[in-house]
């Protein structure tokens, strides 16, 4: 038998389509007003085979959500009209409906929570179904966002609630809102702020198809979870991209959050290209992105062939072990040099 017969055969007995796989329950919660929005602009781009819960203690908002399931919190507390602001009657909302929360949590093996830092809701909620979730056995990630660095009042609430909920959640991911004015500063308030929740939508959605959908180079939950337990504070990076150097440079360039790459314990990189993605392309897109990550050891890379893409390739990941706690949501600036 040809050496090119034979790895034509192995492609063969190796198409994912034909590999059985059994799909984890991935239950996406969206905490507060900033974390409900969230969750609805991902119903709008459409998520499958997950399902999503908009938690919050303002009744109105979450009256207009589009979500698989709604939690409304603190009838008694707040009586429908929100925290004031205050994320210990956020808090203790959620507590005092923690078997509401926990009836949806049941069985769920990946449970993605969503917030915006500093106010209230988000900020007192998002904790608590991050420590319900860990008492249930699931694994937990959060994706929250920072206020303006002018909201000063709001800023420490945000350290607060971030260090609370990294002290529960596998790993908690966090992007600055001061971003935008650098993304699109002219763009309308309400535009802009769909940029960041557009963002954090297809995060969740790529994530939950690296997971469920097999690949040429497989990435599964047990890839995830063995990820996400590095622990503390992580990012997220993209690209797109025909050339691997531009590619390479634009997922370590996030413009959300500036990191010290040197101090990450682990990532989960995917890559998507059309048919002519060879391997060595790939092999040369994960040794770039690995080069700036010299104390990384827990690395998982995926690759997915799509023949209908063009020559442009993406790459999506996250990257772990940044910091802890005790940073107070404080990550160290970029090492790599964009």
């Amino acid at each position: 038998m040809s050496f090119l017969k034979l790895v034509e055969e192995a492609l063969e007995a190796s198409d994912p389509a034909s590999m059985g796989r059994i799909n984890p329950k991935i239950v996406v919660f969206g905490c507060g007003g900033g974390g409900c929005n969230c969750l609805h602009r991902m119903k709008h781009i459409g998520l499958e085979g997950v399902e999503t819960v908009a938690v919050n203690t303002d009744k109105y908002h979450l009256s207009g959500i589009n979500s698989d399931h709604k939690i409304f919190l603190g009838e008694h507390i707040t009586r429908g009209y929100g925290t004031g602001g205050d994320p210990r009657l956020g808090e203790k909302s959620a507590r005092d409906s923690a078997d509401q929360i926990k009836q949806v949590l049941a069985d769920a093996d990946l449970v993605f929570i969503t917030a915006g830092m500093g106010g209230g809701s988000g900020t007192g909620i998002a904790p608590v179904v991050s420590e319900l979730a860990s008492k249930e056995g699931s694994l937990s990630v959060g994706i929250v966002t920072t206020p303006f660095s002018f909201e000063r009042g709001r800023l420490d609430v945000a350290k607060e609630g971030i260090a609370s909920l990294s002290h529960s959640a596998n790993c908690t991911v966090i992007l600055d809102n001061d971003k935008l004015l650098e993304i699109a500063p002219k763009l309308p308030v309400e535009r802009a702020f769909t940029v960041m929740d557009h963002l954090i939508a297809e995060t969740v959605k790529g994530f939950s198809e690296t997971i469920c959908t097999p690949s040429m180079i497989n990435l599964d939950f047990s890839d995830f979870r063995s990820i996400m337990s590095s622990g503390g504070l992580g990012t997220m990076m993209f690209g797109e991209s025909e050339d691997v150097q531009e590619l390479v440079s634009e997922a370590l360039c996030n413009p959300f959050m500036k990191v010290d790459f040197n101090e990450a314990k682990g990532a989960l990189i995917h890559i998507t290209g059309g048919s002519d993605l060879s391997l060595k392309k790939a092999y040369q897109i994960f040794e770039g992105i690995t080069d700036a990550m010299p104390t990384a050891r827990n690395v998982k890379f995926g690759a997915r062939i799509k023949s209908e893409r063009s020559r442009m390739i993406n790459v999506m990941g996250i990257v772990t072990g940044l910091g802890n706690d005790s940073n107070n949501g404080v990550i160290k600036p970029v090492s790599y040099r964009c």
